[in-house]
C-alpha cells in the first residue's frame, strides 16, 4: 500500500523558508569532538557508517519548534530534508544504506538506509546524559504499522550495578524500564486523533513552518549510570524499516553529551579589577559547583596548597576544603590578601583540587601590592552660557571613595561622582579622590570653556500653494554657524544652511537646530508654517466603455476627489457637444472608432489635475452573401462578408456538397473567390467573436460563373 502512495504523491521540499540551518561540511570526527561532546567526557576511535548526506550539523534551532538550539542530526535519508516548512507528507531520500544488528533487534521488519555513529568515551562522573528529539515522516499515517522506522543509542562497558552493558539502548520512554522510543511506541494514532501511545511525548507537526517531518517527539533525555574513569563504547543509529521510503531523523543536542563532576571557577570581589588579589582591596573567591543539590553539607577536598605567599600570613587562613552548604549546588572559599605595607612584588598561591576520582583542577592566584586609584573623568568641555554635566569615575583602590571638587561653590554636589557645574566664565575644576585604604589621593582636572549661545531664525520664500510645492528656506541665525539640522515637518531632515524641499499636501511645522563654530547649540520651531493644498485626483468611468454604432451613447461617471470645477473633452471634434462642464455628463458618438476622453479638474485653491480614458464605438453586425459570380467582370467576384474586418476574431470553413472542406482560415480577409472550384452550392460555417459576444453563422453560398 505504501509503495502505491509513493507513486501518486507529489513531494514539494522547500528549504529556504525555515531558519533551521544544516551544514554538511564537517567530518564525523569534527561533529562529535566539536559539537556533541560537553563537559566531563573524553572521546576516541570515532567512526561513521552510512551515507555522508544522512548526517550533518544543525544550528538556529531556537527559531523553530524543535526545542534544541543546535547539534547533530542523523537521518535515514538526507539531512538537508530536515528544515521546514512541512510541505510534504512523504519526504524521501533513499541513500541505499545497509542494515544494523542492534537496530534489527529492536524491530521485526527489514532495516535499511542505516546511519551509524560510534566512538569510545571515558566519563569522569557516575552518570552519562544527553538530550535528543526523534522525528519522522512515517507519522502519523504509518504509526502502529510495519513501517516502524527505528533508532537507538547503545552503550557497552562496565555496569555499576554489576557485570557489563552490552549494546544497552539508552533511548527509552521515560518511566519505563526498556521500552524503546519509536513510531509505534510514541504516537496519537494514524490520524492524530488517537488512540494515544505515550502521546505526552508526541508533537503533531502537520503544516509546521520550521521542521519538515510530519511528527516528532518532545525533547527527551538519554542517561545511563557509569563507572567513572572507565572506557565505554557508544553507538547512535537510525534507519528505515520495511522499505526505504518516508525519512526519519534524530537530533542530538550540542554539548549535551556530558558526565558531571565538581566544577571549579575563580572570581574576585572587586568587579572590573584586574584578576588577582590585591592587598587590603581585592579578594580571590574559589567557587565549587556540584552536579546536584544535597540535603547535607558537602566538602570538596583541596589536595595540595603551595606558593610564595603564606597561608594565614599573607592572606587570612583558609582550610583544605570548600564547603557546599546543604540545599545548594555551590560553595565558596575566600582568599583575602592582608595589608602588610611591605613592597613584596607579586606573590603566588596554588590550589590542587580533586574534582572527580580521575580528574584534578589547579587554581593559581597572584597577590599584588596595592594598585592606586584610577580616575575616568569627563574630557575638557564647552558650555554655551549654560550648565555643564561633569563626572569622575574612580576604579581600583579600596571603596568607598572620598571625592572633593574645587571650586566647590560652582558644582551641585562637591562630593559626587556626577555633578552639574555652572561657571560664569571659563574655569578649571580640580577633583581629589581618596579611599579608605590610606593610600595617597589622586587628582584630575577638567577645563570648562564658556561660549555664546546662538540666536536661531529662518524664513521661507513661500508659505502656501498647491502640491507639489517647492519651498526655499533662508537661514538667518547668528553668530557664525558650523552645522545646521532642519526638520521640515514631513519626516525630512537636511543638514545644509539654506535647504530647498518639495512638499505634498498638508500643514507642516518647521524646526531648525544649529551649532556655532564654538560648539554651542540652539533651535527654533514654527508650528503650521507651511500649508500645501491637495491637488484634485481626476478619475472617471465611462459606462459602458465600449458601445455599438447602433447605440453609441456613453454615460461618464465622475469618481474624482477634491475637484470643484469640471471640464470635459469627449474627443469627438465633429460633434457640437464635444465639451461639457457637468459633473456626470452623457455623450452620443456619431461614428465608429476609438476616442480619447479627457477630464480636466480644478479645486477652489486653483490646484489642477487631468485624466484620460480610451473608448470604442464598434460595429457588431455582419452581412453574408449567398451568391458570388467570380467571372472576371469586377462585380461580386469574392465571398464578401460585410464588417468582418471589424470583428475581434473569426474562423471560416467552406465545404462542398460532399462535406469536404475546400477552404479554411482564421481572420477571414474577404478573399475567397472559389478559384479552381466548380460552380455550384457550397456550405459555410463562420465562427466569430465581437467585443460583446461569440457567435456562429452558417448557410450556403452559390458559385455562378455563367448565367
Amino acid at each position: 500500500m505504501k509503495q502505491l502512495l509513493l507513486l501518486f504523491l507529489i513531494v514539494f521540499t522547500i528549504h529556504g523558508y525555515s531558519q533551521l540551518n544544516i551544514n554538511q561540511s564537517f567530518t564525523p570526527q569534527q561533529l562529535v569532538q566539536n559539537t556533541l561532546i560537553g563537559y566531563g567526557v573524553t572521546v576516541s576511535n570515532i567512526t561513521y557508517t552510512g551515507d555522508l548526506t544522512a548526517i550533518g550539523k544543525f544550528t538556529n534551532g531556537g527559531t523553530t519548534n524543535l526545542g534544541l538550539l543546535g547539534g547533530i542530526v542523523m537521518t535515514s535519508g538526507s539531512a538537508t530534508n530536515a528544515p521546514g516548512p512541512n510541505s510534504s507528507g512523504s519526504i524521501t531520500t533513499n541513500n541505499n544504506g545497509g542494515s544494523d544488528p542492534q537496530l534489527a533487534n529492536l524491530v521485526s521488519g527489514t532495516v535499511q538506509d542505516a546511519s551509524v555513529l560510534e566512538f569510545d568515551f571515558v566519563p569522569i562522573a557516575d552518570t552519562l546524559r544527553f538530550r535528543y528529539v526523534f522525528a519522522s515522516d512515517e507519522y502519523p499515517e504509518f504509526a502502529n504499522s510495519s513501517f516502524n522506522d527505528v533508532f537507538g543509542f547503545f552503550i557497552s562497558g562496565p555496569n555499576p550495578a554489576g557485570g557489563n552493558y552490552l549494546n544497552h539502548n539508552m533511548a527509552i520512554i521515560p518511566g519505563t524500564a526498556n521500552t524503546p522510543v519509536s513510531i509505534n511506541n510514541i504516537n496519537n494514532g494514524t490520524s492524530n486523533t488517537g488512540p494515544c501511545m505515550n502521546c505526552t511525548y508526541y508533537y503533531n507537526n502537520l503544516g509546521g513552518l520550521t521542521i519538515e517531518y510530519d511528527g516528532l517527539t518532545t525533547v527527551l533525555t538519554a542517561f545511563a549510570l557509569v563507572v567513572p574513569c572507565s572506557t565505554y563504547h557508544f553507538k547512535a543509529a537510525v534507519a528505515d524499516v520495511g522499505d526505504g521510503a518516508y525519512d526519519s531523523g534524530v537530533f542530538l543536542e550540542a554539548n549535551s553529551f556530558i558526565s558531571n563532576a565538581v566544577q571549579i571557577s575563580t572570581s574576585f570581589s572587586v568587579a572590573g579589577a584586574y584578576p588577582y588579589g590585591l592587598e587590603g582591596c581585592n579578594n580571590a573567591i574559589l567557587k565549587a559547583t556540584i552536579p546536584k543539590k544535597l540535603t547535607v553539607p558537602f566538602q570538596v577536598p583541596i589536595d595540595t596548597m603551595w606558593g610564595t605567599a603564606i597561608n594565614g600570613t599573607d592572606f587570612t587562613y583558609v582550610p583544605n576544603y570548600i564547603t557546599v552548604p546543604a540545599g545548594s549546588k555551590t560553595g565558596s572559599l575566600v582568599v583575602e590578601p592582608l595589608v602588610d605595607y611591605a613592597t613584596e612584588g607579586v606573590e603566588d598561591f596554588h590550589f590542587k583540587i580533586q574534582t572527580s576520582v580521575c580528574t584534578i583542577d589547579t587554581i593559581d592566584i597572584e597577590i599584588h601590592d596595592y594598585v592606586p586609584i584610577t580616575l575616568n573623568s569627563s574630557s575638557d568641555t564647552l558650555v554655551c552660557s549654560d550648565t555643564a554635566s561633569l563626572k569622575v569615575i574612580p576604579t581600583f583602590g579600596l571603596t568607598p571613595y572620598n571625592i572633593n571638587w574645587q571650586p566647590s561653590n560652582l558644582v551641585s554636589n562637591p562630593n559626587g561622582t556626577h555633578v552639574s557645574a555652572f561657571p560664569a566664565q571659563t574655569t578649571q575644576f580640580v577633583i581629589e579622590v581618596s579611599d579608605i585604604s590610606g593610600c595617597p589621593p589622586v587628582f584630575d582636572t577638567i577645563n570648562v570653556t564658556v561660549a555664546q549661545k546662538p540666536s536661531v531664525s529662518f524664513l521661507p520664500d513661500i508659505f502656501n500653494g498647491c502640491e507639489p510645492l517647492t519651498v526655499n528656506f533662508q537661514d538667518m541665525s547668528y553668530p557664525i554657524m558650523a552645522a545646521w539640522n532642519w526638520d521640515l515637518g514631513d519626516g525630512t531632515q537636511l543638514n545644509v544652511q539654506h535647504p530647498t524641499h518639495t512638499y505634498s499636501a498638508g500643514i507642516f511645522d518647521i524646526s531648525l537646530s544649529v551649532e556655532t563654530v564654538d560648539g554651542c547649540k540652539g533651535s527654533f520651531s514654527v508650528p503650521h508654517l507651511i500649508t500645501v493644498y491637495p491637488k484634485p485626483v481626476a478619475f472617471f468611468e465611462p459606462t459602458p466603455p465600449v458601445v455599438t454604432i447602433e447605440d453609441p451613447t456613453i454615460n461618464f461617471v465622475d469618481m474624482s476627489t477634491n475637484g470643484m470645477i469640471y471640464s470635459w473633452d469627449f474627443g469627438d471634434p465633429n460633434s457640437v457637444d464635444n465639451f461639457s462642464s457637468l459633473t456626470n455628463p452623457t455623450h452620443t458618438y456619431g461614428m465608429e472608432g476609438n476616442y480619447t476622453v479627457w477630464l480636466f479638474l480644478e479645486t477652489d485653491h486653483g490646484c489642477k489635475d487631468s485624466v484620460s480614458r480610451q473608448l470604442m464605438v464598434i460595429v457588431d453586425e455582419i452581412e453574408i452573401p449567398n451568391v458570388i459570380t467570380p467571372n472576371g467582370d469586377g462585380a461580386n467576384e469574392v465571398f464578401y462578408i460585410k464588417n468582418i474586418d471589424k470583428l475581434e476574431w473569426s474562423r471560416l470553413v467552406i465545404y462542398n456538397r460532399w462535406g469536404k472542406a475546400v477552404y479554411r482560415t482564421e481572420h477571414y480577409k474577404n478573399d475567397w473567390d472559389a478559384d479552381n472550384l466548380a460552380d455550384g452550392v457550397y456550405y459555410y460555417i463562420l465562427e466569430y467573436r465581437t467585443y460583446f459576444r461569440e457567435d456562429k453563422a452558417q448557410g450556403t453560398v452559390t458559385v455562378m460563373r455563367h448565367n
